[in-house]
């Protein structure tokens, strides 16, 4: 990307990370807190998808759990939406796979044990992630596991 592009006069997108079903995601700068971002933006011809993204902002934005990546944002410009998120200083299980092939036992349990606690916290909030797979499972420099991609979530009412 030549020019540098400013969304909502307020996160600078530096670097596209990757493209998925949806959209696209960016590793940005918050202009206004300094700080750096994760970017998810709605490719223009997924119009039909609006209320399941603006689902998935706001179903995010309810979980707050050191193994969920946090949400920080959410909104339109020039016509796309976005949903800015917590950047993991980190890579992918499934790279993490490629890298290094079959994990020890210990380090696959304490991926586990992280992931377990994720989803359990998630599920506490009625919401129910439908796509957990290596690659959206993020592992931080220093090994913190954080779940991602919660575009497949379901949320779960109650009956009293």
């Amino acid at each position: 990307m030549g020019v540098k592009v400013l969304l909502a006069d307020r996160y600078q997108l530096d670097e596209l990370l990757g493209r998925g079903a949806m959209g696209e995601v960016w590793r940005a700068t918050d202009q206004v807190l300094g700080r750096s971002v994760a970017v998810k933006l709605l490719r223009a011809d997924e119009a039909t998808d609006i209320e399941r993204f603006r689902l998935e902002a706001q179903t995010a934005a309810r979980l707050n759990h050191p193994n969920l990546v946090g949400v920080y944002d959410f909104g339109s410009h020039d016509g796309r939406l976005y949903l800015v998120m917590e950047l993991v200083d980190g890579w992918s299980l499934a790279q993490e796979r490629l890298m290094r092939g079959t994990l020890a036992p210990h380090e696959a349990a304490a991926i586990a044990a992280q992931v377990a606690a994720g989803l359990s916290a998630a599920h506490r909030q009625g919401v129910i992630h439908r796509d957990i797979k290596p690659a959206n499972v993020m592992i931080s420099t220093d090994r913190t596991v954080k779940i991602t991609d919660t575009a497949t979530v379901r949320v779960v009412v109650e009956r009293t």
